[in-house]
């Protein structure tokens, strides 16, 4: 996992293939209400705005053919992030949805506006998720290929 500010992303450029055609096009946005966004590289982006849930109860999501920037543009977030191999599949893995959920301690990290982290296969993630309180959020999750 990474975990950057916004204005730093390209320095990761050189690693994740179709960053820079997102960062371009993220930046361009006239608006922020929810959407998905094509990339030429079989990537895609979406604008997600929503109410964070509880961390509690949650459960860790990993993807193999994908890796994740996501972006909190408005708000804040806890994400709970664990390395996937201390973790216990809770059921199929989704090919379609290049999606398994898992069981097991995830530890929780706090996001403001402005920050974003970067996820690999190997980083099951938790996101949008709270202790005390909900917290409305925008962001933008990046999907580009592994």
């Amino acid at each position: 996992m990474i975990i950057c500010p916004w204005k730093d992303i390209l320095r990761y450029a050189p690693i994740l293939p179709g960053l820079e055609e997102a960062v371009e096009k993220i930046n361009a946005l006239t608006s922020l209400e929810p959407a998905t966004y094509q990339l030429s590289n079989g990537g895609r982006f979406m604008v997600n705005v929503g109410t964070t849930v509880p961390a509690e109860g949650g459960r860790p999501e990993a993807h193999r053919e994908f890796i994740d920037v996501q972006y909190i543009v408005k708000g804040e977030e806890l994400m709970g992030w664990a390395d996937l191999s201390t973790l216990t599949p809770a059921g199929e893995f989704s090919t379609d949805n290049d999606c398994g959920f898992y069981e097991g301690h995830s530890d929780l990290i706090p996001f403001r506006a402005g920050c974003c982290y970067i996820v690999f296969p190997e980083d099951a993630h938790m996101p949008t998720r709270h202790i005390d309180r909900p917290t409305d959020y925008t962001k933008i999750i990046v999907k580009l290929k592994a």
